[in-house]
């Protein structure tokens, strides 16, 4: 067995072990309180919501090909958001042929109430957690943080070409 195979063994047993304590996680963090779930929102309306959060206001094709759905499945999903008053949809004035979603003040409480529900069930996980633990597992997250930079930025040089 040569250094660079025992190196890759060794690497894919520790993120063998690290996925497995990240879906130990979600296990214990990501319970959704009951309140929310009365909203009967559904997983695909719930990644809407996450995209106009994170992104702004987006157009109904931009949505539709980060979620990998169809046009004509997007506009029920987004329907039942503007029934539910959690998304508004505009035309702008210059091409009718473009509908911009935006996420309601409503739209945006909702998903603060998720966040603020995971954030503290994840600060109650951490609280069991000593001073040096915490530092070892935010250099950690730092080290992802970087991985996923360079990915973001290698995926946009190649989407330049």
């Amino acid at each position: 067995m040569t250094p660079e195979t025992c190196s890759e063994d060794a690497k894919f047993v520790l993120v063998k072990d690290i996925l497995g304590f990240i879906q130990k996680l979600y296990t214990e963090a990501l319970v959704v309180p009951q309140g929310l779930l009365e909203t009967e929102i559904t997983m695909p309306q719930l990644q809407v919501l996450l995209l106009l959060r994170q992104h702004g206001p987006l157009s109904m094709g931009i949505i539709s090909k980060k979620l990998c759905v169809g046009l004509a499945t997007l506009t029920g999903i987004v329907d039942r958001l503007v029934r539910q008053g959690f998304v508004e949809r505009e035309t702008p004035p210059d091409n009718r042929r473009v509908v911009i979603c935006h996420l309601t003040p409503k739209g945006n409480d909702h998903y603060q109430s998720l966040w603020q529900f995971t954030t503290d069930k994840v600060a109650e996980l951490l609280d069991g957690v000593d001073n040096e633990g915490l530092s070892i597992i935010r250099n950690g997250f730092c080290q992802l943080e970087k991985s996923i930079a360079n990915k973001l930025t290698a995926a946009e040089s190649t989407d330049r070409i």
